[in-house]
């Protein structure tokens, strides 16, 4: 680990690359903030902690995920107040909840996409029906709703919420007080918010919140809770982190122990997860006096658009000001669109048009026989699925579950280093 201090070197070796840049990242004194960050511009849009309480994905047509506000700022060092969700064991609304008997039936965001999140950890993960707080229909097209939580707001009070259902894009959700006076309908249209990842609300207002910036983001600076092993009590636990999620349709590759002037996106590219706490928050650690980041540490970050960026923490200045900063190098679009045919490859897709099950037939020539991703992306390029499959020489075939696409045109395509494979157009009805 070491520290770096003198920050106007930093930059005069850095400012001599026409792609390579400083970003100031920030979530204020005691991260009270969370900050929206835009790479390309170097922009980024902050929202209070406090703002929001939980979540709606947005994005597609039959997507329903559903997020927890876990946010929480730092006082002295001290954690305070973030929104907390539990689990009400009952599927009965009108039934009086006591809160007391739910302590341990907390749920939290798993960090692994922005499909779910802490409202869809009771589903049946080999269920694509199941969305945990409700079942989808595909006879109707319609989730309806089955499961009662209870959320604990940052003032200590309590509300039981259920979420009705998603019905031609709009989620319908009641919450009332544990014993059921103050009941209220909500309702939120994905069509009003074109563009985001997520819908945020708050119930303090009862209305949405406008948290991400308009052209979306590749960052999400904030503080979320994540599972640790503590040596002491040789447990896991659980515990609020400062750290960095990426934006939806992106990929990182870590790289580790390397020189960051030498090391190549070329070594890693085979190395990109999609789990969104890939950067996380042990870039950096606390020695008991100051803060440190790793100077022999890089991130590779592949956006949803296939541009490549090479990320370096340079500075962490801790609770005082929440401020990090980041040495950002614009690699470019790093993909070769290719047909099947000009590679060896050949592909059947069936059913097409696809209303629950899409199957790929592959023939693969040795030269591809390697680890990719199959993904399925929509007319403007934003992703809709995504799955990795290990390709094999020879014939093979790959079952995708496309329950949750959005309708219309889509474009299947075959994602290796370096390469992009693009296998044809298909219907999702």
């Amino acid at each position: 680990m070491k520290k770096y201090l003198a920050f106007s070197l930093a930059f005069s070796l850095t400012a001599a690359l026409s792609a390579q840049s400083i970003q100031e990242l920030a979530t204020g004194a005691g991260y009270q903030k969370q900050s929206f960050v835009h790479l390309a511009t170097g922009t980024e849009k902050q929202v209070n902690n406090t703002a929001w309480d939980i979540a709606f994905t947005v994005f597609g047509q039959q997507d329903a995920g559903i997020f927890v506000n876990e946010s929480a700022g730092s006082s002295m060092g001290a954690a305070l107040s973030a929104t907390e969700l539990y689990y009400a064991l009952t599927d009965n609304f009108d039934e009086v909840i006591d809160p007391a008997s739910l302590t341990d039936f907390q749920l939290f965001n798993s960090e692994r996409s922005w499909n779910y999140g802490a409202f869809n950890e009771v589903r049946d993960s080999l269920n694509a029906f199941d969305f945990g707080w409700g079942q989808y229909n595909f006879q109707t097209n319609q989730v309806n709703g089955n499961t009662v939580y209870v959320v604990k707001l940052r003032n200590g009070q309590y509300r039981k919420l259920k979420i009705e259902s998603l019905i031609g894009g709009t989620y319908t959700f009641k919450y009332a007080n544990p014993d059921g006076t103050g009941l209220q309908t909500k309702t939120i249209n994905k069509a009003d918010h074109a563009g985001k990842t997520l819908a945020y609300f708050s119930f303090d207002t009862g209305a949405t919140v406008d948290a991400e910036p308009a052209g979306g983001f590749d960052l999400l600076y904030c503080r979320y809770t994540t599972r640790l092993y503590d040596p002491g009590s040789m447990t896991t636990i659980t515990y609020n982190v400062t750290g960095i999620l990426h934006g939806r349709g992106a990929e990182v590759a870590e790289a580790d122990g390397i020189n960051p002037a030498t090391v190549a996106y070329a070594d890693y590219q085979g190395s990109l997860h999609s789990e969104l706490d890939v950067i996380g928050h042990d870039w950096k650690a606390f020695s008991g006096t100051a803060w440190s980041v790793d100077a022999d540490r890089v991130f590779f970050l592949r956006t949803a658009e296939s541009r490549v960026w090479k990320l370096q923490f340079i500075d962490f200045e801790g609770s005082s000001t929440g401020k990090t900063i980041l040495d950002k190098t614009d690699l470019g679009i790093i993909t070769a669109v290719q047909d099947p045919a000009a590679v060896g490859l050949k592909a059947l897709t069936y059913p097409n048009p696809v209303q629950d099950q899409l199957r790929v037939v592959l023939d693969v020539p040795a030269t591809l026989a390697k680890d990719a991703q199959l993904e399925v992306v929509d007319l403007q390029g934003r992703l809709v699925s995504r799955q990795t499959v290990r390709l094999q020489a020879g014939f093979q075939a790959i079952e995708m579950s496309a329950a949750n696409w959005s309708t219309g045109m889509l474009v299947l395509r075959l994602i290796l280093p370096n390469q992009e494979i693009q296998l044809g157009k298909i219907i999702k009805r």
